[in-house]
């Protein structure tokens, strides 16, 4: 039965997939201003700058004209203001509307060329459908970033805590490179983004809907790579390199090669990452067995060390302007991972030393169409092998050691088709699907004899098939509609599901100076596989880490309203709704005096935020954006062992960045951010308030092409979070030092570049208030 209802689910996929491609029609049109600026004669004018805003000055785009003097623009408001300069030529404006601008004839310049200076605010963020989408070059411009993933932390809302972003009122969002889906993992995609110049960055779209045709749900980033222009060319590339004093030495180094060209794209990237991390818990409980007490003081010490390979190999061939073919393979691999733990307190005295070796694989083939055709295929593998070697020593005596062995391989595969038509009166219609399967064994053996009793063998098998359609109308200047439905059937050993996940985007924009933003989106969220092999691991004599083969995903629902005021001030009312929610956390053993970190399903996890999003300037010497956030969290589990809980606790947080242009003969700037967050709940938990202030200053030479800059993170030692438990008999407190406390020195030096056209370029240096 089961292999009849898998072949099933294959027939129906490949017909899915037959239909799509039988139905590949239409063309796509943007809203977009076409023109062209000509001379008194007639000739056109090659190289001159169109300039476009919105009645009241506010700065939404410019480009420059072609050979034969057109241009396009890729927005069109209601009502607009063209501007148009150049060197030879008087400066022109005019204000229109619709879609074709006409054509400009601009008059010769008699005398020397003054300065021209467009006035108008540069726009923090414009709204494209239901993406927020920002400039990153323009955004972090003024910050002090070496990488793209310091870069991704500067977009407005996103706040980073122990290596996992979030995005105000929407929590843990999804990752894409150039709005494509991986195979690889969360933790993946950050390595590869750390290892990758800022400056390979071109924009980055924020969605708090992600529509289906992305083939991630909820929140999601997408981070567009910089690629060939008209006009632009060439070969570029970037060496820069890290060192970090913790309180061992760490860094990273590397080069990234990019060439463009109208025919082909190339890219190539290897970075080479030492990390060195630590940590230390003091755990202190009144453990409760079989009524009776136990006082315990345990305190942990632990240290690990990696070196992981990044690397990452690109191409695009445009057949034409509109077909084109990308290739990509990227693998990480860190040959000799190792960590040490050692944990002394009144039940025991552990020492704990690992081994490991991970490595991943990563192909991806994507095309892309004229008529609206895209398709892919991305395939992951990865394998880890680990090592552990235990010793434990009770109070009396009592000594254990053992080996273990741990395997895990993953083979994972994601095959996706998408098709839009726009219809007419600006309907658009989109539809596709996808299709992922994962391969997952994993084995872990004791060379204790009375331990082998815990040797695991497993293997999960899992299909995912899903099927969309939406649509896109804007029913006039001011409302445009996005909505779809996903219909998915998800498959796990003998876990079943059929779902459906709706999503929403509205928006309302009775000016360029207010957007209003409405999105409903919903995500399920499956166990990772090693916790659903059920597998132990032992952290010392009295800690313990437990697996759940029967953990159920959760489903989550988020809604979001935005408002954004003069395309840079942010306000937002979120809320979110997750049953079944789990994550990992400690449990007082009530039969054996051991602390177990276990994943469990709760009744459900709720959150209500409100979020504000500040800009500031003044002058060009300080730049400045605070980030206040307040929400009520609401934890609940009615069945939790012995230990129900049902918490609600209102939760502040706060973040402020200030960058300081301390003079540019020579250039110099500083940078200053500060974190904080009140006292917060995870579960049972109640988390005491934590803090950080970071600075960094950056010195900028031959002629802005290589970087010198050094950072402080962390500088009062602050982020060591204090978290409680007073549940019944749950009674500990566990105490924890992050050591995030580190000096790094980075450098970096880029050579090459663009080949541009010797056109004056559009001033924007007095565009900001």
């Amino acid at each position: 039965m089961k292999d009849k209802d898998t072949n099933d689910m294959k027939k129906y996929f490949l017909v899915s997939i037959l239909l799509l491609l039988g139905t590949m029609l239409g063309t796509a049109t943007a809203q977009i201003i076409t023109g062209k600026v000509t001379d008194p004669s007639r000739q056109p004018i090659d190289g001159a700058t169109v300039v476009l805003q919105t009645p009241d000055s506010i700065f939404v785009e410019a480009t420059i004209t072609n050979a034969d003097g057109t241009f396009l623009l890729n927005h069109q408001p209601a009502h607009y203001r063209l501007l148009f300069q150049h060197l030879l030529y008087e400066p022109q404006e005019k204000e229109g509307t619709g879609t074709d601008a006409g054509t400009f004839t601009l008059q010769p310049k008699d005398y020397a060329l003054q300065e021209v200076v467009v006035q108008g605010e540069r726009p923090l963020v414009t709204v494209e459908g239901s993406r927020l989408t920002y400039d990153m070059p323009q955004l972090t411009s003024q910050r002090l970033v070496t990488n793209a993933y310091e870069a991704l932390k500067q977009l407005p809302g996103v706040i980073e805590q122990n290596d996992v972003l979030t995005l105000a009122g929407a929590g843990r969002v999804s990752l894409l490179l150039n709005g494509r889906p991986s195979s690889m993992t969360y933790e993946q995609l950050i390595t590869l983004l750390k290892g990758m110049p800022a400056s390979r960055v071109e924009k980055a779209e924020v969605m708090y809907s992600a529509p289906p045709q992305y083939h991630v749900r909820g929140a999601a980033i997408n981070l567009v790579l910089k690629g060939y222009k008209p006009g632009e060319g060439g070969l570029q590339g970037e060496v820069n390199g890290e060192y970090k004093q913790q309180k061992e030495a760490g860094g990273n180094g590397g080069v990234t090669l990019a060439y463009t060209s109208p025919k082909i794209d190339l890219d190539f990237m290897y970075n080479l990452q030492s990390n060195y991390t630590r940590g230390y818990i003091d755990f202190i409980a009144r453990h409760t067995v079989k009524e009776q007490i136990y006082d315990v003081n345990q305190v942990t010490d632990n240290e690990g060390r990696s070196l992981t390979h990044t690397l990452r190999v690109g191409g695009t061939y445009k057949f034409d302007k509109d077909n084109s073919l990308n290739l990509s393979y990227t693998t990480q691999f860190s040959p000799d991972k190792t960590g040490d733990s050692h944990s002394n307190g009144n039940i025991s005295e552990s020492f704990n030393h690992s081994q490991a070796h991970h490595q991943m694989h990563n192909a991806a083939l994507y095309y892309t169409s004229g008529f609206g055709f895209q398709a892919g295929a991305d395939y992951t593998y990865f394998t880890s092998t680990d090592t552990q070697d235990f010793f434990d020593r009770s109070p009396e005596e009592v000594e254990t050691r053992f080996i273990s062995c741990s395997d895990q391989y993953i083979d994972r595969w994601k095959i996706y088709a998408d098709q839009h038509h726009t219809l007419s009166q600006n309907w658009t219609l989109n539809y596709g699907t996808s299709f992922t399967y994962v391969n997952n064994r994993n084995t872990q053996n004791y060379d204790l004899p009375e331990m082998q009793g815990n040797n695991l063998h497993s293997r999960i098998r899992e299909y995912t098939y899903n099927v969309y359609a939406g649509f896109d109308k804007p029913f006039n200047s001011q409302w445009t509609l996005s909505a779809s439905a996903t219909i998915e059937y998800y498959q796990m050993q003998e876990y079943r599901k059929w779902a459906v996940y709706p999503t929403l985007q509205l928006n309302y924009m009775p000016s360029a100076s207010h957007i209003l933003q409405l999105s409903f989106s919903s995500d399920k969220t499956y166990p990772d596989y090693w916790t659903l092999s059920g597998a132990t691991s032992y952290l010392n004599g009295y800690n313990e880490s437990l697996g759940n083969p029967f953990l159920r995903p959760y489903t989550d629902y988020n809604v979001d309203l935005t408002y954004i005021l003069k395309s840079k001030y942010i306000f937002q009312a979120s809320y979110s709704y997750t049953p079944d929610y789990f994550m990992q956390t400690v449990y007082l053993d009530s039969d054996r005096l051991k602390a177990i970190y276990n994943w469990q399903n709760w009744d459900y996890a709720q959150d209500l935020s409100f979020t504000a999003i500040l800009p500031f300037k003044a002058g060009s010497w300080w730049d400045s954006r605070l980030t206040l956030q307040a929400t009520l969290k609401h934890d609940k589990a009615s069945v939790y062992y012995d230990a129900p809980f049902n918490q609600k606790q209102w939760v502040g947080v706060g973040h402020w960045t200030h960058t300081f242009q301390l003079c540019r003969q020579p250039n110099l700037k500083m940078e200053v951010t500060a974190f904080g967050q009140t006292k917060s709940i995870q579960g049972s938990y109640d988390i005491q308030p934590v803090a950080f202030v970071d600075a960094a200053l950056r010195y900028t030479f031959a002629k802005d092409k290589a970087m010198l800059q050094l950072k402080g993170r962390d500088l009062f030692n602050t982020m060591n979070p204090k978290t409680k438990v007073r549940n019944g008999a749950q009674h500990l407190d566990m105490n924890t030092k992050s050591y995030m406390q580190s000096i790094t020195l980075s450098f970096s030096y880029r050579f090459g570049g663009y080949k541009k056209k010797e056109v004056k370029e559009v001033d924007t240096s007095r565009f900001g208030n």
